[in-house]
């Protein structure tokens, strides 16, 4: 007899709880009116158990809330990575010189490139200021970035242009070893002032993840 009188003092605690999952099932406004409801039912039929409710609703509610936040955070990463993760990068100085620095050729070889389904990351030396401002490009209060932007039909994040009077490099190189990206690019990547990156560079050449590109025909051509 003593079972059945313990069972049933627990009767409202337990119809509380399965009031309160239900809305922290839900969330939002329904958490609270089930909340309301809860606290309410126990208030008739067990005022002792209204401070055991609240704490098994707090505790569910940081746990809920945790378990949210984490899956959100590796649902962020993942679709992060997936959106930063480049195919190719190219030494985009230098393929424009490849083009006789003709945009309109460089771009249809970018273009090309993402129509057959490759993510491209370019790399401008703060050079190519000159080229833009030959070309009368360059619009009052535009910064390089925004009007390379503007001109190629690039999104910001897929465009990186060096500090004035740094070439971008060592931008690239550490980039594409970094993430083992293949480089476009006719630079031997050899000379006296590469030696901070020669060593990136020499694993991205022994990877064959450096193509070069020639101008074929009045249109750029990996090699």
């Amino acid at each position: 007899m003593g079972l059945d009188s313990n069972l049933t003092s627990d009767i409202p605690m337990l119809v509380a709880l399965i009031i309160l999952f239900i809305g922290l099932y839900f969330r939002g406004l329904v958490l609270w009116i089930s909340l309301a409801i809860a606290l309410l039912y126990l208030y008739i039929f067990d005022r002792e158990s209204i401070i055991t409710l609240v704490i098994y609703g707090f505790t569910a509610s940081l746990l809920i809330a945790g378990y949210l936040r984490i899956r959100k955070g590796l649902t962020l990463s993942a679709k992060s990575e997936n959106e930063n993760q480049f195919d190719i990068v190219i030494d985009a100085n230098n393929l424009i010189g490849t083009a006789n620095w003709d945009l309109k050729v460089f771009l249809k070889f970018i273009n090309e490139l993402e129509r057959d389904g490759f993510k491209t990351y370019l790399f401008f030396d703060h050079s190519i200021i000159r080229l833009l401002r030959e070309k009368g490009l360059i619009v009052e209060g535009e910064t390089v970035p925004m009007t390379i932007c503007r001109v190629l039909n690039r999104n910001r994040h897929n465009v990186t242009v060096s500090k004035k009077g740094h070439k971008a490099d060592s931008l690239l190189i550490k980039y594409a070893d970094r993430n083992k990206t293949t480089v476009l690019s006719n630079d031997k990547f050899n000379k006296f002032e590469d030696r901070f990156y020669i060593q990136s560079a020499t694993r991205l050449k022994n990877e064959g993840l450096i193509k070069r590109v020639s101008l074929i025909n009045g249109s750029l051509t990996i090699m």
